[in-house]
């Protein structure tokens, strides 16, 4: 028999194998070996616990391991010292560095993409299109801005990269009418003017703890359309993964192990995980889910009611040990400002706005901006917690949203200790 040769990444504190495993946009493995590896580390019986974590939107290999050697540095510092204690950790890293994001010239949890992350978007959308369509794309997207007719034909062609928010809210997943679409795009902000303010277009506004209401562009920039279509993008691409590559390993993992299982996700990470849980059946629950600014809908764990069916991921609740845990944060700007206006339909535009965080300003808003809602029974409400303050885990309550204002200062600002304490917290056998 062959020994591999092949190692860790890098070994974290005293004997804990730090693997990461690469997929492409599809959910096939870019790292076979690697995989194969990893699989036999699962189910060698030489650990107690299993711990997967996912990146988010635009983390290209770089930020990503910068992003992931923070977060298990911290949460291994944070484990007590128990020589009976061994964790494999899993890092999953997937294609997501695309996306254009107005009101941030250099997101935190971004790394640079390319020269001009505009033409990675467009590159990555239009290859979803078949060719014809894609020249035609093309062809608008350089206008300046677009008239009627031309806003028309680019919802058209754009039309079946848009999802529905089926997966999330537990309805059938459908392209949206075009004229739906043309109504959106023109409800978000030209792209400049963007960057100087993002806080005045339909979006919580933190200086006045209030919301402010859009109003329609006369003329249509293609950039909001691309932009809106990145988003829509990563959100299938992060459930495709996370249900084809992710799914079979956590399986694998809760069938094949007596290990501990945990799954991390942060911002589309979030769906990741998610997904990998909620795909098929488990052979027995996950030890504990912890969501960093999860960018899916904030009712993907409603309970079924008169206002629609149950959550797509309500599932979740229901196949883990510890309540899952999300945080959200009034600071996390793509969140609190960018998403809700990206995914919503032409009905939620004139919808009356809340008074202000953290009520959500859109049925589209994310469960990382605003909490999780529709799910009131199973929901505790509580803040990130400093490190060595213990979790009192609530009775009968599935799901914990995490105020974590205080210590989350940005989309990308989860590593810090009080989330390292909090995953540690949720790791207590």
């Amino acid at each position: 028999m062959t020994t591999s040769t092949l190692k860790p990444f890098r070994t974290v504190g005293h004997d804990n194998p730090f693997w990461l495993l690469q997929y492409d946009k599809r959910g096939a493995s870019r790292s076979p070996e690697t995989l194969d590896e990893a699989r036999r580390a699962v189910r060698s019986a030489d650990f107690t616990d299993v711990v997967v974590f996912s990146h988010g939107w635009n983390n290209d290999w770089d930020a990503a391991t910068t992003r992931y050697d923070e977060f298990v540095d911290g949460l291994v510092g944070q484990l007590p010292d128990d020589p009976d204690r061994r964790v494999l950790l899993l890092g999953i890293f997937w294609p997501s560095a695309l996306l254009v994001m107005p009101g941030e010239r250099a997101p935190v949890m971004a790394a640079a993409v390319g020269d001009d992350p505009y033409t990675e978007a467009l590159d990555a959308v239009t290859d979803e299109l078949d060719p014809a369509d894609a020249d035609r794309v093309r062809t608008l997207s350089a206008k300046s801005q677009l008239d009627d007719d031309e806003s028309t034909e680019l919802a058209q062609l754009l039309a079946p990269v848009y999802r529905a928010e089926g997966p999330e809210l537990g309805d059938e997943a459908e392209p949206p009418a075009p004229e739906e679409l043309t109504k959106v795009w023109r409800s978000g902000p030209p792209p400049g003017a963007a960057r100087a303010s993002s806080s005045t277009w339909g979006t919580v506004d933190d200086r006045r703890n209030g919301v402010q209401a859009a109003g329609l562009l006369q003329y249509l920039d293609p950039r909001n359309a691309i932009r809106g279509a990145s988003v829509w993008l990563m959100k299938d691409r992060a459930g495709r993964v996370g249900s084809a590559a992710v799914g079979p390993l956590v399986r694998e993992a809760l069938a094949e192990s007596e290990a501990r299982v945990h799954l991390v996700g942060h911002s589309f990470g979030g769906k990741v995980v998610l997904s990998a849980l909620c795909a098929e059946p488990v052979a027995r629950p996950v030890h504990s889910v912890l969501l960093l600014q999860p960018a899916v809908n904030h009712l993907c764990f409603a309970s079924a009611g008169p206002d629609g069916p149950a959550g797509g991921y309500r599932t979740a609740l229901e196949r883990t040990v510890r309540p899952v845990f999300s945080t959200y944060s009034r600071h996390d700007a793509p969140l609190t400002k960018f998403f809700h206006w990206a995914l919503r339909r032409d009905s939620d535009l004139r919808e009356p706005m809340p008074a202000g965080w953290p009520e959500p300003p859109s049925r589209f808003a994310a469960l990382g901006g605003f909490g999780p809602h529709g799910a009131d029974d199973d929901t505790a409400r509580i803040e990130l917690r400093s490190v060595g303050d213990p979790y009192v885990f609530p009775d009968g309550r599935r799901l914990v949203g995490v105020d974590s204002s205080a210590s989350i200062r940005s989309h990308g600002g989860i590593s810090v200790p009080e989330t390292w304490w909090a995953m540690r917290e949720l790791m207590r056998p």
